[in-house]
């Protein structure tokens, strides 16, 4: 991730450990992910429950980059609003 943005300037990085708050919104879509896969995988495939489990590690592995930049967004998003004049330049 950049320190700065390459478009308004705004600094990403305002402390050291700003972003270890991402850490729990990341586990938290994690958690939120795999509700939901194993809600459809049970009313879709129930009697093969042992599949679940085959396949929940690998397609957590590909997701782990986006929900990593998800919840570094997400976090970044709650704590730096754009700046009105940005805003208003970007709507035209």
């Amino acid at each position: 991730m950049n320190k700065r943005c390459p478009h308004c300037d705004e600094n990403l990085v305002p402390e050291p450990g700003f972003y270890q708050g991402a850490l729990y919104m990341s586990y938290a879509f994690y958690v939120v992910f795999m509700l939901a896969y194993f809600l459809v995988f049970v009313n879709l495939f129930g009697e093969y429950l042992d599949y679940f489990l085959y396949s929940i590690i690998p397609v957590l592995i590909i997701l782990t980059p986006y929900f990593y930049r998800l919840a570094r967004r997400s976090w970044l998003a709650i704590f730096i609003t754009p700046r009105e004049e940005e805003v208003v330049q970007n709507v035209k």
